[in-house]
């Protein structure tokens, strides 16, 4: 249950009488690429070429990304086609080709680190809001694999995936790198940063170690004059990982890794803009409260990988725990509390503002067992097994504050509904590859899971009684303060199957079928809507191509799609109470690409162009108040893409220039459902935005000069208008600074 949706139904029930960089996924070795530039990727649970991956791949070396000054997932994936980040109200949701209602249920894009799923799988723990977000200072590689993956990575990847690989430690060599960035924010503040890392063998070939870590500090640049604070939407995040690899025979590999990660946003970048599009007053938010955001992560991951001679053995353990708070403006209970007063509710102090927050731990372990056939024979393989438990509590609360924004203890909560739940998991896959030939291939793959889920709700606060005062006054059922323990189960399957054409050693043309799905389960219990919900998933259609061409100084990567998703889980209200529902059908489909040139020696031209066109085709009755045919999917511009150029020139010794330009576009979108009565929509402008950098390079030290929105454009990138105010969340001012970096 999504805060700002516990928001607007609550208040309803009151209201009632680059292309630059190679494209796909990399090994666990010491090296992204082989020895002609490409990046070398497992998307299939194998090394193999990204040109020779049938399917839509983007991925980024982390060096690459360090360079850039691409320090988080917005950036990058701003550079990748048919991508877009939606940051309202949590600390991020990727969306891939579309596909998203605009809430926060459980994720549609799913992340994998080192191959361990993290962040939730079940719908309940707001996984949707709150993507991993690795720094790049600890990175190989970052994957981008675009539509459903389910066959070979399981839940919620019914849009995509996302993969980090963390950089292994060397086993031969001491290295080390650390980076240092000031820079200045019109209207705004003065941000640093500062990033390292070192590795080094502890017994040569056989035992190796590497740390590293990041502060990262932000600067605000957004005003409140009610709470008298100016840019109050700073941030403070920091994190550290550590691994050990060990290979003590040739045919043994052993990786351990752990991070720790806190994310702290005293403000999130939102200002207040009107019905026009424009904002009441330029980078305010003047409102008593406003919206925070804090994270921890801590995360163990172990990968033992044993090469029999036949085939790989793999197994990959992890434990997480997540744990976040976030906090909204919630005006429309300002009217509400006092009302509730008058009906045996908590009485309301001068001066008090509502806010909600939604907040609890999740911890989760997973472990999975694979076999990859060995070889370049005609037949290949990968089957595995798949287990995962994860339990959580959270719960979202409408709270009392004071002028000071501090907790008022008799309205702390007001309202709250706390969630327990459970979700277990357990699945075997495989996919089968047969070569007719060298040119020629073909993929099937089968996935079989099996989900349970218990779920319990409770509902509390100083002001409960109250509301169900209210409810009855209105004739409609209490809120029950204890559901007891509902549980629920199914069983999933997936599928991949895939043909590729090699019509030279360098391209390649492709189709592809894929299904993926996100976890049904136990529904809230609210009167009028079905106990438990059904998965919902979609199923892909993809053809490509991928090539080199000009003798290797051009590469291009185009695919077309039609996706169709079904069983849609929507959020719905029934009796002043929200829960899930299978809501409709929609349909997408569309083209994108991404082309690299090198024209001469050290210049680089590189684009990215997306169409995507995705729109709802079918409704259940249930879901007629959030969801309307032909209603297009929020977050999803038709148009989107990107324009780079770079240039490199030695200038004296092993010292050479480097400058850049980076242009992106992204056409007009929707903030929610167009006819949703519960989650207002708003209409967001299309934008482009423009970054140049320059400096000088060299085997040591690189110091590089950057303007990032050179135009000091106010791109309007996410928006909600659930609290009765436009709050868009907008693109960083015009921003001026310095980086630094040495390496050893």
């Amino acid at each position: 249950m999504t805060t700002r949706t516990m928001i607007a139904l609550l208040m309803a029930a009151a209201a009632m009488p680059t292309g630059a960089w190679a494209q796909s996924e990399a090994p666990a070795t010491d090296t992204a690429s082989d020895s002609s530039g490409d990046i070398i990727v497992t998307a299939n649970k194998r090394a193999e070429r990204q040109l020779d991956v049938p399917s839509a791949i983007t991925a980024f070396r982390g060096t690459d990304l360090l360079d850039a000054g691409y320090t988080s997932l917005k950036d990058y994936l701003a550079l990748t086609p048919g991508v877009q980040v939606s940051q309202a109200g949590g600390g991020g949701t990727p969306i891939i080709r579309g596909l998203t209602t605009g809430t926060n249920l459980g994720a549609i894009v799913g992340i994998v680190v080192d191959g361990a799923p993290i962040g939730p799988s079940s719908s309940f723990n707001l996984g949707g809001a709150n993507s991993t977000d690795l720094d790049p200072i600890d990175l190989e590689r970052v994957e981008v694999l675009k539509g459903p993956q389910g066959t070979l990575y399981g839940a919620n990847t019914l849009g995509g995936l996302i993969s980090y690989t963390f950089a292994r430690p060397s086993l031969t060599e001491v290295t080390a790198i650390a980076r240092g960035e000031l820079s200045g924010t019109q209207h705004g503040g003065t941000n640093y940063s500062v990033r390292a890392a070192a590795s080094a063998p502890i017994v040569r070939d056989v035992l190796g170690v590497r740390v590293s870590g990041y502060v990262d500090r932000p600067a605000g640049f957004v005003d409140n004059d009610v709470a008298g604070i100016d840019d109050f939407n700073r941030q403070r995040n920091w994190g550290i990982n550590g691994s050990l690899r060990f290979e003590p025979s040739a045919n043994l590999s052993i990786n351990i890794v752990g991070f720790h990660q806190r994310v702290n946003q005293s403000g999130q970048d939102y200002v207040v803009y009107g019905a026009d599009r424009k904002p009441v007053s330029d980078l305010h938010y003047d409102q008593q409260l406003y919206n925070k955001y804090r994270k921890t992560t801590d995360v163990l991951i172990g990968t033992i990988d044993y090469d029999l001679g036949f085939a790989s053995l793999t197994s990959v353990s992890s434990y997480q725990k997540v744990d976040s708070y976030i906090v909204l403006n919630a005006l429309t209970f300002n009217a509400q509390l006092p009302f509730f007063t008058l009906l045996g509710g908590a009485a309301v102090p001068p001066g008090t503002s509502a806010g909600a927050d939604a907040q609890g731990p999740i911890k989760k372990f997973s472990q999975e067992l694979r076999l990859a056939s060995s070889g370049d024979g005609p037949l290949q393989y990968v089957v595995g097994a798949f287990y995962t438990h994860e339990k959580a509590r959270t719960s979202t609360n409408i709270v009392g504050f004071n002028e000071d924004f501090q907790e008022v203890p008799t309205l702390a909560p007001a309202i709250g509904f706390g969630v327990n739940d459970t979700y277990k998991e357990i699945a075997g896959f495989g996919n089968v590859t047969y070569k007719f030939g060298e040119a020629f291939d073909l993929t099937g793959g089968l996935r079989i899971g099996r989900i349970s889920q218990t779920y319990n709700q409770t509902f509390y606060g100083s002001d409960a009684d109250a509301f169900n005062s209210f409810l009855d006054l209105n004739d409609l059922p209490p809120v029950p303060f204890d559901t007891g323990t509902t549980r629920g189960s199914e069983t999933v399957k997936t599928w991949l199957a895939t043909a590729r054409y090699h019509f030279s050693p360098d391209g390649m043309i492709y189709a592809r079928y894929a299904t993926g799905f996100r976890p049904g389960g136990p529904n809230f219990a609210v009167p009028g809507l079905p106990a438990s919900f059904k998965s919902d998933s979609t199923e892909n259609f993809e053809g490509g191509l991928k090539s080199k061409f000009w003798g290797g100084k051009g590469t291009v990567d185009l695919s077309a799609y039609y996706m169709r998703w079904k069983d849609i889980l929507i959020q719905v209200s029934s009796g002043g109470l929200n829960a899930y529902t299978n809501g409709g059908r929609a349909r997408v489909y569309g083209v994108e690409g991404a082309l690299s040139l090198q024209p001469i020696d050290g210049l680089t031209f590189s684009g990215t162009f997306s169409y995507n066109n995705a729109r709802i085709t079918e409704i259940d009755p249930l879901a007629a108040g959030s969801i309307g045919v032909g209603d297009p999917l929020p977050n999803n511009p038709k148009w989107s893409g990107s324009l780079s150029a770079d240039y490199r020139t030695p200038v004296s010794g092993d010292w050479q220039a480097v400058v850049g330009a980076t242009a992106k576009f992204v056409g007009q979108r929707h903030a929610a459902l167009r006819s949703s009565l519960v989650l207002p929509d708003y209409l967001m402008p299309s934008y482009a935005l423009f970054d140049l950098r320059a400096g000088l390079e060299s085997d040591r030290v690189d110091i590089g000069l950057f303007v990032r929105n050179l135009t000091d454009k106010r791109a309007q990138l996410s928006a909600a208008a659930t609290s009765g105010i436009n709050e868009v969340l907008v693109q960083r001012p015009r921003t001026i600074g310095v980086a630094v970096t040495f390496k050893y």
